[in-house]
């Protein structure tokens, strides 16, 4: 691969990065501003205590979502380092604006939505954007960033259970001073959509095959899978109780564009093999994701680097 072509595909992914960003960043924003405000859904996360502010005191929720960012910026530029930091204050920057903006339209009439209706949109529009933005490695800051690093000691935790979590407390903290169990109804049923739409998301793209194969030509199978389908391979150490003899066991995880090409590989090695095939939500380790969203971009151009080579190779 020439100079040019690797330039290209390079540009195209900042391309994809910056649309895909967006895309979350307007999703999100008219989600809070056309939905959860209108229809006086209290959300949690420093977007909830932002709306809480701005209906006391008409203060903007887009500037005061920036004021209350600025120490949690600060916590996480040490965690994870600058590039990462930056999307996030791009992602909150960003945000804050289109909140605002946002804010000067009515999209529906007051009487037009119930407030079911508002909760459930709203978290459906909301969650999608931000599981976009969480796809391409930004934020929205405050209650984001607390999730990100609570995954840090939490990886096998989803992200919109952690969210979930939070700003439920967010949400029942405020309901205290609103003294309306109605409220909190409404809430819950926006939080429970915008974390599943999240959980969605970036399930969608982080969607991951498990494989169990049990084979008496194991060994040939695990080379092929290997060298063909580059995935790596872990033998395991299985005993078949009626038999009571000892199997080998391939394990491995392959991405689903790759299902097809390895039903024909086992159907030419071993078509007599027994395998399991399920899906697996999230792989974070050596190989697939890292648990620090810093090291995103570098992982990406990796494989970048490794697919190109791979293919240079074959033809």
């Amino acid at each position: 691969m020439n100079v040019s072509e690797t330039n290209n595909k390079k540009f195209m992914a900042k391309i994809i990065n910056w649309g895909g960003f967006l895309i979350g960043a307007v999703l999100f924003s008219a989600g809070i501003s056309l939905f959860f405000t209108p229809g006086g859904i209290a959300i949690g996360g420093f977007s909830g205590i932002a709306i809480l502010i701005n209906r006391f005191t008409g203060f903007p929720a887009g500037i005061i979502l920036i004021l209350m960012n600025v120490p949690m910026v600060i916590i996480c530029a040490k965690v994870f380092g600058f590039k990462f930091i930056i999307k996030s204050v791009a992602g909150v920057a960003v945000t804050s604006v289109l909140i605002d903006i946002f804010g000067n339209f009515i999209l529906f009439d007051e009487t037009a939505l119930s407030p079911e209706m508002y909760a459930l949109f709203g978290g459906v529009i909301e969650g999608v954007g931000l599981g976009l933005m969480y796809m391409h490695g930004y934020t929205t800051g405050g209650t984001d960033l607390v999730v990100w690093l609570l995954r840090l000691k939490m990886p096998h935790v989803n992200m919109g259970t952690i969210l979930f979590v939070l700003d439920a407390i967010v949400v029942g903290i405020g309901a205290l001073f609103a003294g309306s169990a109605q409220s909190i109804l409404y809430s819950v049923i926006a939080i429970f959509c915008y974390t599943k739409a999240i959980d969605t998301v970036l399930g969608a793209n982080d969607r991951l095959h498990l494989l169990f194969i049990i084979s008496n030509k194991y060994e040939e199978l695990a080379d092929r899978i290997n060298n063909i389908l580059q995935r790596g391979v872990t033998i395991l150490d299985g005993k078949g109780w009626f038999t009571k003899e000892s199997r080998p066991m391939i394990m491995c995880i392959i991405d689903r564009s790759q299902v097809y090409h390895f039903r024909n590989l086992l159907k030419e090695q071993d078509p007599e093999a027994f395998f399991i095939l399920t899906d697996a939500r999230e792989v974070i380790g050596q190989g697939f994701k890292d648990i620090n969203p810093a090291n995103w971009n570098k992982k990406k151009a990796v494989n970048i680097e490794k697919w190109s080579n791979h293919f240079t190779k074959k033809t």
